[in-house]
């Protein structure tokens, strides 16, 4: 699904091209793209949290880069510490993700059974069935939807900034609007 050699060389252009990391996103992956993940540790998360990863994303950490660079300030390392420290409840990886359009709390509405509107104060329920896999900054995160209708989908999350939990792309549309448009 992905051609790991031409990912590797874009981003080796652009390194190229930003040898001091100058861009906002190289600040912190400085161009460097992790290992793969080996097959056999991805289908154990999987089937520890009952839940399988979208074909793209899944492709990519296993043939291409476990993380790294990427947009933002780039792609979590899949398993690592860090990446751990930003999922909130992993047991439930398995529910569906609950939003299917742009999401801000709501006094009126509730997003779960659990909690009357209002109540929910960044609760693990708005995210259920999402990953998060990049760091924007100040507060903001991409997150990989991995369970339900909207599975495959990169959101953005600015909800830490006031903002909304926001509907984008396809994993690979994502990744690669970054790799080939930015500047």
């Amino acid at each position: 699904m992905w051609d790991a050699d031409d990912v590797r060389e874009r981003i080796r252009v652009m390194a190229e091209a930003d040898p001091e990391c100058r861009s906002f996103s190289a600040r912190r992956h400085r161009w460097r793209l992790a290992p793969p993940v080996p097959e056999a540790v991805v289908a154990r998360y999987e089937r520890e949290h009952r839940f399988e990863l979208p074909a793209s994303y899944r492709s990519f950490i296993t043939t291409v880069s476990g993380g790294g660079a990427g947009p933002a300030y780039g792609l979590y390392e899949f398993g690592s510490t860090s990446w751990l420290d930003r999922q909130e409840d992993l047991d439930l990886l398995a529910v569906p993700f609950p939003h299917e359009g742009p999401f801000r709390p709501s006094p009126e509405r509730s997003v779960c059974a659990e909690h009357a509107p209002g109540e929910e104060d960044f609760s693990p329920c708005w995210f259920t069935g999402s990953l998060v896999i990049a760091e924007i900054g100040c507060g903001s995160f991409y997150r990989l939807v991995v369970t339900g209708p909207d599975r495959g989908q990169v959101w953005t999350d600015d909800l830490g900034c006031g903002d909304a939990l926001s509907p984008g792309p396809d994993f690979r549309e994502w990744y690669e609007r970054w790799l080939y448009h930015s500047r």
